[in-house]
């Protein structure tokens, strides 16, 4: 009897190994799964218009007490454009430049198809009447992602004027001084200080 015990353990240490090697490992660097996200929505005319909404994905949702509704219908954890196609992409499953395609409905009618990034600020297509930003990431089982707020004010800075790329006129640009002819700079330079008189 004692024999048989020792052949049973020696059979049951030999085939522990191989079980295992059936089983694959699960990789630590799995990239998370979407929960929910949160949007802070901006209106383009009405400026004192804020709403804050938490949705999933594919789930639709109204705009504060406005005609409008939307819906989160895709999710892309790594967004870039690829310039050769000319589409949306994830470089990576990772969510390193998460982003989410929002379509916008008001009194049941598309209107707008827009996009909703973490680290960029809200900004209006040329006919958004809506603009998004993901201020929340939830993910299943990992903590949330937040926006990196020093990148968010770095990018929110405009740039000089002479960096820009739209035509004099344009409502973006920098306007003149009043009264000053176009393209005049909106603070006039400084004048020298005269060189004090000489009394003799």
């Amino acid at each position: 009897m004692r024999r048989a015990w020792w052949v049973g353990l020696l059979v049951g240490l030999l085939a522990a190994p191989l079980a295992a090697a059936d089983v694959k490992p699960v990789p630590s660097h799995r990239a998370p799964r979407l929960d929910a996200v949160t949007l802070y929505i901006r209106h383009r005319v009405f400026h004192e218009f804020e709403d804050k909404q938490r949705v999933k994905l594919n789930q639709d949702f109204p705009v504060g007490d406005t005609d409008f509704r939307a819906r989160v219908v895709q999710y892309v954890p790594d967004f870039m454009l690829d310039l050769k196609t000319h589409k949306i992409v994830s470089r990576t499953e990772h969510p390193n430049n998460p982003a989410f395609k929002i379509i916008i409905w008001q009194k049941d009618v598309p209107q707008d198809t827009t996009w909703a990034l973490l680290n960029m600020p809200p900004h209006f297509a040329r006919k958004s009447m809506l603009a998004f930003r993901a201020v929340q990431i939830d993910f299943v089982g990992r903590p949330p992602m937040f926006p990196d707020t020093t990148k968010i004010s770095r990018m929110v800075e405009p740039p000089p004027p002479e960096k820009m790329s739209m035509p004099p006129g344009h409502p973006a640009m920098p306007q003149g001084t009043p009264g000053m002819p176009p393209g005049h700079p909106a603070v006039p330079p400084e004048k020298p200080a005269a060189p004090p008189e000489k009394k003799p």
